[in-house]
């Protein structure tokens, strides 16, 4: 078996995986250590990869079942699995993808049933500044080691706890903090909340993880909406210290994974147009919560 390398960011979360060509297909028990890899570090990027559309749709058909974004406007045209994430206007001056994705801390699909398992970002045009430095760092914090390192009392005080999340209180906070552009209505289903518990269980590795973000939790069940909100804010607050975050910094080729369960991220918006983002995205599918 070829042993892939790996290179750890020294952060909690965040990795380099070198070696692997994805184009020219991946063999079986290689798949396999990446998804080690992405479960023990919770992001890791594979770089200078060129992807068809077909082969990072494949490549991610191996991490489980492939979702379509909750915002289908901005499907590559001709793949339903396949979502732009962009800044990029069309000749009517319309962005040809979502342009406020991931600007406040989250964990991609946490207002679902079922929230996302994994997601993965392929990268095809990075903004970059006037002295050559890439702009849009996406961060990533570890929620499972924050929930290990939670002192005892907090733990204790929080466990059994359980959680209302919503689409609608994902766009309400970015609407607060003028991070919303050109979102649609939500639809009555949309809207509906999805419980689940504060403290959640991986359903591959059994690893406990915090599972609260500042961007989809409205609030905490049987407690004051004053208690509930300070609590919150304090969960929150804990997960992404800066000890705890990797940073990011784009390259085209890359091509970025990550695990919902086990980290939320940011997106940092420091460009603008002319200068150009462009990047592909994959959904996989996850499970009920427990």
């Amino acid at each position: 078996m070829t042993e892939l390398d790996i290179i750890p960011s020294g952060k909690p979360a965040g990795a380099e995986i070198r070696g692997v060509d994805v184009g020219r297909g991946v063999a079986p028990e290689v798949m396999a250590q990446i998804r080690d890899a992405l479960h023990t570090y919770k992001a890791v990027v594979l770089r200078g990869q060129k992807l068809t559309a077909p082969q990072q749709i494949a490549f991610s058909g191996y991490f489980g079942k492939l979702e379509r974004h909750v915002i289908p406007q901005y499907l590559v045209p001709g793949y339903e699995d396949l979502v732009r994430v962009s800044n990029i206007l069309d000749d009517a001056g319309k962005p040809i993808g979502l342009v406020d994705a991931g600007r406040i801390w989250h964990s991609d699909g946490h207002f679902l049933p079922k929230p996302n398992l994994y997601s993965m970002l392929y990268a095809l045009e990075i903004p970059h500044d006037q002295s050559g430095k890439a702009l849009g760092e996406t961060l990533f914090a570890n929620t499972a080691h924050a929930c290990a390192t939670l002192p005892d009392a907090m733990r204790q005080r929080i466990q059994g706890l359980r959680s209302a999340n919503s689409l609608a209180n994902v766009y309400r906070r970015m609407h607060a903090e003028n991070a919303a552009k050109n979102r649609p209505p939500l639809t009555e289903e949309q809207k509906r909340e999805a419980i689940h518990p504060v403290i959640r269980t991986h359903p591959v590795t059994g690893e406990k993880c915090l599972y609260v973000t500042r961007a989809a939790t409205a609030r905490i069940l049987d407690l004051s909406p004053q208690e509930s909100d300070a609590l919150i804010g304090e969960l929150a607050d804990w997960c992404v210290r800066d000890e705890f975050v990797y940073a990011h910094q784009w390259q085209v080729g890359d091509l970025l994974l990550w695990d919902n369960c086990g980290s939320q991220h940011l997106a940092v918006g420091d460009y603008a147009l002319p200068q150009r983002r462009l990047l592909h995205r994959t959904t996989v599918g996850g499970t009920e919560t427990f």
